[in-house]
């Protein structure tokens, strides 16, 4: 059996054609909502130049939303979803959130699991009428305790905006 290579994560700084490929070659078999329209940034993982798992994060009606995590089968279990949902929090707290949220269907314990091991919670946002059973949202308020627990999540610099 071959050894795992070194996985990296990126931001994808340029969302060029042959990049655009990728991503559409990644997510053909499910829908991944588009997000050009509004301020993003897409995190790749990558095992030498192979794409092992994807992400995105973006701001929508002032609220920064974590989605489209995705890990190829074979890559699975070596904490790429950690270092992609850690990358996109650093972000989204270096742009100025105060809180980050996801939604995802219950049945997705696993992204359940990976998201909730950060403190978030599951919530009702206002503009919805939820039960326990149909709220899907949650929410992690960024507070100091989340830099001590998860060093890979970086504070925003000296003079941020969080």
């Amino acid at each position: 059996m071959k050894k795992p290579g070194a996985i990296t994560v990126k931001k994808i700084t340029r969302e060029s054609g042959e990049w655009r490929t990728r991503f559409e070659a990644f997510y053909s078999d499910c829908e991944i909502k588009r997000v050009d329209d509004r301020e993003h940034a897409y995190f790749a993982a990558y095992s030498g130049d192979e794409i092992a798992g994807h992400s995105v994060v973006y701001l929508e009606e002032g609220r920064w939303i974590l989605s489209g995590l995705r890990v190829k089968p074979e890559f699975r279990e070596r904490g790429i979803a950690k270092l992609l949902t850690e990358a996109r929090l650093s972000y989204a707290i270096g742009k100025g959130a105060r809180e980050i949220w996801y939604a995802c269907d219950d049945g997705n314990l696993v992204t359940i699991c990976c998201h909730v091991r950060y403190g978030f919670e599951k919530i009702c946002p206002d503009s919805h009428h939820c039960t326990a059973a149909t709220a899907h949202w949650y929410r992690l308020k960024v507070t100091p305790g989340l830099f001590k627990k998860f060093p890979g999540v970086k504070p925003p610099a000296a003079g941020g905006k969080a």
